[in-house]
């Protein structure tokens, strides 16, 4: 086999792998999209019910900046070095593992656990 026809099939290859990594990615952001896309419609959905019960735009500013400022704190405590505290399962009170779902299994005692949708 020549060095041309080496050089052309690992072209080809690598041709074939670029073009099947562009897809995957394509996939990906396309997925992404969709999902902010049904974020968006859940946030407006929701501050339209929560400005029909007396709630103010400068309400939503203020939590908005309490948030932000909450998490910059606590991102700013983790980068200085401080440990995150564990949640305790509330039957067994054994520190729970963060994987990061909704629903939970305590490991230790099986009781399902519903944690916070909003703690990071």
């Amino acid at each position: 086999m020549s060095k041309f026809s080496l050089l052309q099939n690992n072209s080809n290859q690598y041709n074939r792998t670029s073009t099947s990594n562009v897809h995957e990615v394509s996939e990906e952001i396309a997925q992404l999209q969709g999902e902010v896309e049904r974020l968006d419609l859940l946030t407006e959905a929701m501050w339209k019910l929560m400005k029909e019960k007396g709630l103010t735009d400068d309400d939503l500013i203020k939590s908005i900046t309490e948030i932000d400022e909450a998490r910059k704190a606590k991102k700013k405590a983790l980068e200085d070095g401080e440990k995150q505290e564990a949640d305790l399962c509330p039957y067994c009170h054994v520190p729970l593992q963060n994987n990061g779902k909704i629903a939970d299994r305590c490991i230790y005692c099986g009781h399902e656990i519903i944690n916070n949708p909003f703690k990071n």
